[in-house]
């Protein structure tokens, strides 16, 4: 089931779309770098003020957190206030779709999450293909535990900064 909607994802992602001045980026998050959770995204623009993007993420026993493994997907669609996409200030919206296994106080978490969320944000640009991307988000998050059954809670689902390259 979970390829499934991960190949739904990946079409929607790069089915065509009319954008007279379509840019494509690729970026990666150093806040997330920084605490060994290997990431990329991608972000193409599907009209004047708004782009979607996909980032994907996993990490395995990083150093904050021994015995943690976890892998996810994250499709976002972002509006800019400013008029360009890629521009200044955003509000987006994003899906999370996340598999964990993690170890805390004694206790064993392994279980699969899926949430929706807001993201707002911020792009600078560094240069005429460099720019710096500070994001934020909150989301409603649904989840089954192996053993403990199901739930659900609000989280994050992003706080982070990062460095993206404008391919055109």
């Amino acid at each position: 089931m979970r390829w499934k909607l991960i190949l739904f994802l990946l079409l929607v992602f790069l089915s065509p779309s009319r954008s007279n001045a379509q840019l494509l980026a690729v970026s990666s998050d150093v806040a997330l770098l920084a605490v060994q959770t290997y990431n990329v995204g991608a972000e193409m623009t599907v009209g004047n003020r708004s782009t979607l993007g996909l980032n994907v993420m996993g990490n395995y026993h990083p150093w904050i957190l021994h015995d943690m493994r976890a892998l996810a997907v994250m499709p976002e669609w972002r509006y800019y206030f400013s008029g360009r996409p890629m521009m200044y200030h955003f509000v987006g919206l994003t899906g999370v779709f996340c598999n964990y296994d993690f170890d805390w106080k004694g206790e064993n978490y392994h279980g699969d999450a899926a949430g929706l969320g807001l993201s707002f944000g911020y792009v600078l640009p560094l240069s005429e293909r460099v720019n710096l991307d500070f994001h934020t988000g909150v989301g409603f998050f649904f989840y089954h535990e192996k053993g403990r059954g199901v739930g659900n809670m609000i989280l994050p689902t992003k706080l982070g900064i990062s460095l993206s390259y404008i391919l055109k």
